[in-house]
């Protein structure tokens, strides 16, 4: 931890909580200034500030505070990339479900090949929610992103839903 677990636990949930809150209004922004990215690269470009922040904050000690831009975000990158191409593969609804399914994913990576990897019981009991959170920011705003704009036109308005129209009967 970069500032000690008093700064830099808030600074993760709060973020997620705040993404999650006003998930709607921030996807509807994001989407506003969108321009001619095609919708997987602005996905994945939103990812990656998130994905840099969230690391730095819970960097490794080999790195921590040597390197601004850290080594696992080609990893992690690719991790996002099949989480997009899954839910995009698989018509996903809801972002915050997919969002759930990564995080509970992203606790299982770090137990079996990441920083929780040989770490005793009680502390892997202790940080799967923190970890979880952290998986979560980094996937749930791109996410919203990514399944929210499937229903927008590419000139960006929406998409128009029929009205029933009576027909009138000849007598």
């Amino acid at each position: 931890m970069v500032f000690g677990a008093f700064i830099d636990v808030p600074l993760i949930v709060g973020g997620f909580v705040v993404m999650s809150v006003y998930r709607k209004q921030l996807t509807q922004k994001i989407l506003g200034i969108r321009g001619r990215i095609p919708l997987l690269g602005m996905y994945l470009l939103l990812s990656v500030p998130l994905i840099i922040f969230e690391e730095d904050i819970d960097c490794m000690p080999g790195w921590c505070g040597q390197v601004l831009i850290p080594p696992t975000l080609p990893f992690i990158i690719i991790e996002v990339f099949a989480l997009g191409m899954l839910a995009l593969r698989l018509r996903a609804k809801s972002p915050l479900r997919v969002t759930l399914l990564f995080s509970v994913f992203g606790v299982f990576w770090e137990i079996f090949l990441g920083g929780l990897k040989g770490a005793p019981l009680v502390i892997v009991a202790l940080l799967a929610p923190y970890v979880m959170v952290g998986y979560g920011f980094v996937s749930l705003l791109p996410l919203c992103v990514l399944l929210e704009d499937r229903d927008v036109l590419p000139s960006g308005l929406p998409i128009p839903v029929a009205e029933p129209v009576e027909v009138p009967r000849s007598p």
